[in-house]
């Protein structure tokens, strides 16, 4: 195998690595509290509804939910939804605009478009789902565009369409990783066409604070996690297939569905196989310290969805 192993293509990538971390409670609500929460949450987001479409009131309390074991779906007027997820206290929103409604009449620099998504997070008070010592913090941009062509072939200027902000939640300083902790999508003018929240606020209470390994320890457990897979056995992944590999350390949110009690720090590594014409990729996690304070996905059915970033 010629260049770096895959541990070492890993270990890299993680080089302010704290010495240690404090480990959190994460604040658990009851179903009545999950719903007050997001039920002043949703009432905002409806009315910026019924200022961006002009048609009337669009409240919150003028739709009708549907009730299961694990969500609430609130069906608003102008075909605006919204879910609860009681396990997290995840919410995601939609406005009910069509993809083309409410377009951007022309383009914008990157940087106007960074402000404009700022200053609609600002509208929406999410300091009380951060929890203590929690922070926000953007993360990144998206433009959707669309273009078309007339019958003789000649493709039009592109059109944006909408603009997507990720945001990513911040508890003592260390991140929390992944999908996005808040996603916004904007259309015209700034108003807001649906809304992703997933935020674990932390409690008060620290329960520990715990060593971190080294990222070389962390890279060859993920690295041999891999390994036993694919079915190498104890032998490392042979470097030329390996198209991408990064490793991120943070807090681990274990998904919308899943309920927590901590925020305990992890490694997670997402890496890119490439095979002649067959591209496949993993993200794999472990714990960040030698004690276990909570059990990580496996891979497969109940592998991780992390947001992650380029190393170097």
């Amino acid at each position: 195998m010629d260049g770096p192993s895959l541990t070492s293509m890993l270990a890299t990538c993680a080089s302010d690595t704290p010495a240690t971390a404090a480990i959190y409670a994460v604040q658990q609500f009851s179903l009545d509290e999950l719903r007050q929460r997001a039920g002043a949450l949703i009432a905002t987001l409806a009315s910026n509804q019924a200022d961006l479409q002009q048609s009337g009131s669009c409240r919150s309390d003028h739709g009708d939910s549907v009730v299961d074991d694990s969500t609430t779906t609130i069906r608003l007027a102008g075909g605006a939804r919204a879910v609860l997820y009681y396990a997290s206290g995840a919410v995601e929103y939609r406005s009910g605009l069509a993809p083309f409604d409410a377009v951007f009449a022309r383009a914008e620099e990157r940087e106007a478009l960074t402000r404009l998504v700022a200053a609609s997070a600002a509208k929406i008070d999410l300091n009380a789902w951060l929890g203590d010592q929690g922070k926000l913090a953007f993360e990144r941009l998206w433009q959707q565009k669309a273009r078309g062509t007339d019958r003789s072939g000649k493709a039009t200027d592109p059109l944006l369409t909408r603009v997507v902000g990720a945001f990513r939640h911040f508890v003592g300083g260390i991140p929390v990783l992944g999908g996005a902790s808040v996603a916004l999508r904007l259309a015209q003018d700034g108003a807001i066409d649906a809304l992703t929240l997933r935020l674990r606020p932390s409690a008060g209470e620290t329960i520990d604070k715990a060593d971190i390994i080294a990222p070389e320890l962390a890279a060859r457990q993920l690295s041999q996690q891999l390994a036993t897979l694919l079915g190498f056995g104890r032998e490392q992944v042979p470097t030329d297939v390996i198209a991408e590999a990064r490793l991120l350390f943070g807090y681990l949110d274990l998904g919308k569905r899943k309920q927590q009690e901590l925020l305990a720090p992890a490694y997670v590594a997402q890496i890119t196989l490439q095979h002649k014409f067959e591209r496949q990729a993993y993200i794999l996690a472990v714990p960040a310290t030698q004690r276990v304070y909570q059990q990580l996905p496996l891979t497969g059915e109940q592998g991780l969805a992390t947001g992650v970033r380029r190393c170097g």
